[in-house]
C-alpha cells in the first residue's frame, strides 16, 4: 500500500470518524434541545398553575373583601332601621295618654307596691299625679322622662324604677332581637 493510499485512507477513516461525531454531537444536540425544551414546557406549566392559582388566590380575597364589605352595609342598614324603630317605640311611649297610659302605670304601680307597701311616688307627667291619688299614694317630686313613676320607700332604702326611660334601657336587647326577627327574621 502506498502512502497516498495510506494517506487517503486515513482520510476517509477521518472524515467518517468526523462525520460520526458530527452526526453523535448533531444527535446529541437535538435530545439536549428537545430535552430543555421539555423543562421548559414543564416549568411554563408550573408557572402559568402558580400564576392561575395566584390569581384564583387574589380573585378569592377581593371577593372576601367584597362581601365583608357588603354584609358591613347591610349590617348597618338594618342597624339603622332598628335605630329607627327604637325612637319610633319611644315616641309612641312619650305620646301615650289616657286610659292606655293609666292601666300600664296603675298595673305596674300595683305589682311594685307588693314589694314597697308605704312608700312615696316621683312622676315624670301631670297625669301620675291622678294616678297616686286614686291609688292613694304621695306623689313628691316631678322628675325628668318620658312617662312612668318611680316608686320609693318612705326610709329611701328601696326604689322600683318604672319609668319608660329605665324599662326601654333595661330591655333594650331584648327589644332589638324581637326588632330583628319581626323585621330580619333573624336575631
Amino acid at each position: 500500500m502506498t502512502l497516498e493510499k495510506l494517506m487517503e485512507r486515513i482520510k476517509e477513516e477521518v472524515d467518517r470518524e468526523i462525520e460520526e461525531i458530527i452526526l453523535h454531537a448533531e444527535e446529541e444536540a437535538k435530545r439536549i434541545i428537545e430535552e430543555e425544551r421539555e423543562k421548559g414546557m414543564e416549568e411554563a406549566k408550573i408557572i402559568e398553575i402558580n400564576a392561575n392559582k395566584e390569581i384564583e388566590r387574589e380573585r378569592e380575597k377581593i371577593l372576601a373583601n367584597a362581601r365583608r364589605i357588603a354584609r358591613t352595609h347591610i349590617t348597618d342598614a338594618k342597624e339603622e332601621i332598628i335605630q329607627e324603630c327604637m325612637k319610633e317605640i319611644v315616641e309612641k311611649l312619650k305620646n301615650l295618654d289616657g286610659k292606655r297610659y293609666s292601666r300600664f302605670v296603675e298595673k305596674n304601680v300595683e305589682n311594685a307596691m307588693k314589694e314597697i307597701k308605704d312608700g312615696y311616688m316621683l312622676f315624670t307627667r301631670g297625669e301620675d299625679l291622678k294616678i297616686a291619688k286614686k291609688m292613694g299614694i304621695e306623689a313628691r317630686e316631678k322628675i325628668n322622662g318620658i312617662g312612668g313613676v318611680i316608686l320609693r320607700s318612705k326610709d329611701g332604702k328601696k326604689e322600683i324604677d318604672l319609668t319608660f326611660d329605665f324599662l326601654i334601657e333595661k330591655n333594650r336587647e331584648n327589644i332589638r332581637i324581637k326588632i330583628a326577627k319581626k323585621l330580619f327574621g333573624e336575631k
